[in-house]
């Protein structure tokens, strides 16, 4: 133990360790003390799980209950094994001793994760090796690190520590590709917001010159008509330029959006694609959805706003000003009395508004996910009569989408008109000032040429095109907002690092495969294996069969070989390469699986069955169809392979379905086979079907099957038995009956229970 951790090292309160130094014992000499929160009664009371070299105790404060501190020493040699044990609100290190598991510690959920670190140091030091601490121990990954807010997964982004400068700035970046047409767009706009500026100064030259000349003290025209008729052509052809330039503007935003848009969808979708099956785990298909479908959908909106929002009206502002303040510095002064008042108010809105709008988010995201799970459980929900049950959940859904966006839109109701309002005060300045100096106020009147009632309009003209944008940009926090929320819940899909890795030069799977496990632990939560120390070896042709009551760890065995999962402990070796440095593409290339629930997407059999094979002849599929026992049904079809199949294979039986996926599987050609419980959801005479089926496929693989039906491999070269996540029997069926057994006690029950009468024994018994 090089270094000391605050977590794991805690000191102990300075009376507390003088008492315990009088009984002789020296918490300074500790390799381990860990502070907990809660009693075994579950009353909250501070604690310490001290361990030493050769002993644990477990001490607290002296009470007029308990006098002593401390409350329970085992020494080493007594503890065979060592565990956690999940209960209401919090869990327990329980200690077996002696056959009887005692229970040494409680700790509340709070710590949960600092005391199953603590239990797998114990399980080493039990062992008899001397575990590490290390400073790195005290990383909570459902903390973060910076404010310690809780966070929903571990290893999730931080909402409140998340730097919105810089997730602005990524989406800028995203533009890169498209750098020349933004460009180009941009100098667009500009000309545009020049072009806008042109009509105002023909109103003034209108007033000053054609109108009123002699209040401007101007010569009258000779030809009056003609001058209007020129300015009126002027502004015709202005208008038409506008509208051209606004039209290649427009097209141009268009694609730029709508591209960056399509990338950008394209980037989390393929990297989802890439992501490990644990984190749809802990994520709803709704939620996802929404941040694919939805939340990328922002990207569009943001070359929106570069070019006919806040960026355009930035540049119109700075633009305007500078023409007001040619016209008069003074009138141009008054206009920015409001700006103060507008930039704190603004502030302040951001700061209300943005936590609001994770909340809306939060809202929709949690209704595409109801309305997800409800529509795709629908025959469930009519075969139990639960519409009304349903009704309310997805209502209380949609009230908290309306309850978000109340809490958003009431204020942005009240922020608007009151910023408008205060614009507005800043134009009733501007026209009695202005008027006050047509009118010809000496005070006011200093400016190098005279006040004109044309240079008024003008202003005024300018006034309305310099507040229009200045009014639009105290909504820019509203979209701002939005922007952020969506762009950043996008970001962190593409921010998560994938579990399942390839390393730089991965090895190659030969045609023959054998696999082995060295001491492999794995639990979909870490520190609760679902899978504990197992190790055995499968020669390459091998047919093993897996069996074990629901929940022993048997499906979590073949995820481990086809890598869904990685080993948290321990070694999965095919061909004695370790499956983490094997080419993942590879690796699925030559493990198949045939799940107990077969998926099928919507589309024709033939796309189904070459799913995995797309340039399969279609002699390769009728070759595997027929291998399959599955091309007789599909014939019988009228439009045999080219049926249309609905979502999950509706339109076919379950024996069907699951011979569709054996043929998909099959024309894989993997060299390792894995069947989940491939016949547990069918009839008799489907399983017999698929059964015959499943002798042709398995015919010089590696298979691996797992059955709940335990008549299904007695032809198995071998048969691991399952129980709590560690294979407590193995060998063949005549040898496991022989021991008489877990495998003996299952065989017992399902003979037992299939003397009872059935529908298919009936109708045999009939003929």
């Amino acid at each position: 133990m090089s270094h000391r951790s605050a977590v794991f090292n805690r000191q102990l309160p300075d009376d507390l360790s003088e008492l315990l130094r009088r009984e002789g014992i020296f918490p300074d000499h500790a390799w381990m003390a860990v502070e907990t929160d809660i009693n075994l009664s579950g009353n909250y009371e501070p604690g310490w799980l001290i361990a030493e070299p050769d002993r644990i105790l477990v001490v607290s404060q002296p009470t007029t209950a308990v006098p002593a501190p401390v409350r329970l020493l085992l020494s080493r040699e007594s503890i065979k094994e060592i565990r956690t044990r999940q209960g209401v609100g919090g869990g327990f290190i329980d200690a077996l001793v002696e056959g009887i598991y005692v229970e040494v510690i409680g700790y509340s959920n709070a710590r949960a994760d600092i005391f199953h670190k603590a239990a797998k140091k114990l399980k080493q030091w039990v062992e008899g090796q001397q575990p590490s601490i290390h400073p790195d121990d005290d990383r909570n990954p459902r903390k973060c690190l910076k404010c310690g807010m809780t966070l929903q997964f571990k290893g999730d982004m931080c909402r409140r520590c998340v730097d919105r400068g810089a997730t602005f700035m990524r989406a800028v970046k995203m533009m890169r590709p498209y750098a020349g047409k933004a460009i180009f767009m941009m100098c667009l706009v500009v000309v545009n917001i020049a072009i806008g500026l042109v009509p105002q100064k023909l109103v003034q030259l209108l007033i000053d010159f054609v109108l009123a000349p002699e209040q401007a003290h101007n010569r009258i025209p000779e030809s009056p008509r003609s001058w209007l008729l020129a300015l009126v052509g002027a502004l015709l052809g202005t208008y038409i330029f506008a509208a051209v330039i606004a039209m290649i503007i427009g097209r141009l935003a268009s694609f730029v959006g709508t591209q960056i848009t399509y990338d950008m969808r394209e980037k989390v979708f393929n990297h989802l694609t890439k992501l490990g099956i644990d984190y749809y785990d802990r994520y709803n298909v709704g939620q996802l959805m929404s941040r694919v479908a939805g939340d990328t959908e922002q990207m569009k909106g943001f070359v929106h706003q570069m070019t006919f929002g806040f960026v355009a009206q930035l540049i119109q502002v700075a633009t305007v000003g500078v023409m007001l303040f040619t016209i008069s510095w003074k009138l141009a002064a008054f206009t920015l009395l409001p700006a103060p008042l507008v930039v704190l108010a603004s502030v302040f809105f951001w700061k209300r508004i943005y936590p609001r709008y994770y909340r809306v988010w939060d809202a929709n995201s949690k209704l595409h996910s109801a309305l997800n799970t409800i529509l795709s459980g629908i025959r469930v929900v009519k075969a139990f009569g639960q519409e009304d049950r349903e009704q309310k959940r997805f209502g209380r859904s949609s009230g908290y989408v309306r309850d978000s966006f109340r809490g958003v839109e009431y204020t942005v109701s009240m922020f608007n008109p009151a910023m408008g309002f205060i614009f507005q005060l800043g134009g009733l300045i501007v026209w009695y000032v202005g008027g006050m100096m047509v009118l010809g106020d000496k005070n006011l009147s200093s400016d190098l040429h005279p006040y004109t009632l044309g240079r008024q309009l003008q202003f005024l003209g300018y006034l309305g095109m310099f507040y229009g944008p200045l009014n639009s940009l105290t909504q820019l926090t509203n979209w701002l907002t939005q922007f952020l929320t969506a762009t950043q819940r996008t970001f962190e899909i593409l921010d998560t690092t994938p579990q399942i890795v390839q390393v730089e030069k991965p090895h190659r799977l030969p045609a023959a495969a054998s696999i082995k496990f060295e001491n492999v632990s794995f639990g979909y939560n870490r520190h609760e294996p679902i899978v504990r120390n197992v190790s055995f070896e499968i020669k390459p042709g091998e047919h093993i069969g897996v069996v074990g009551k629901s929940g022993s760890g048997k499906t979590t065995l073949v995820n481990l070989i086809a890598r869904f999962y990685d080993v948290d402990d321990g070694r999965v070796l095919i061909n004695d390469h370790d499956v983490r440095e094997i080419d993942v593409d590879d690796l699925r290339k030559n493990v198949g699986v045939v799940l107990q629930e077969p998926f099928l997407f919507r589309g024709t059999i033939f796309a189904n069955v070459t799913y995995g094979q797309r340039d399969a002849t279609a002699e390769e599929v009728l070759a595997a169809a027929k291998s399959a026992n599955a091309h007789d049904f599909i014939m019988r079809h009228p439009l045999g392979y080219d049926t249309y199949i609905g979502e999950r294979g509706a339109g076919l039986s379950g024996g069907e379905r699951q011979r569709v996926s054996i043929a998909r599987a099959l024309l894989y050609d993997p060299t390792i086979l894995v069947l989940d419980e491939a016949t547990s959801s069918v009839d008799t005479e489907s399983e017999k079907l698929i059964q015959d089926a499943l002798k042709r496929v398995t015919a010089g693989r590696t298979t691996i099957a797992i059955a709940h039906r335990l008549s299904t491999l007695k032809n198995s070269d071998r048969i691991f038995v399952v129980d709590n996540g560690k294979i407590v029997e193995n060998g063949s069926h005549e040898e496991l009956m022989a021991l008489e057994g877990l495998y003996y006690r299952l065989v017992k029950i399902q003979t037992e229970l299939s003397r009872e009468p059935s529908i298919d024994r009936l109708a045999v018994e009939k003929k």
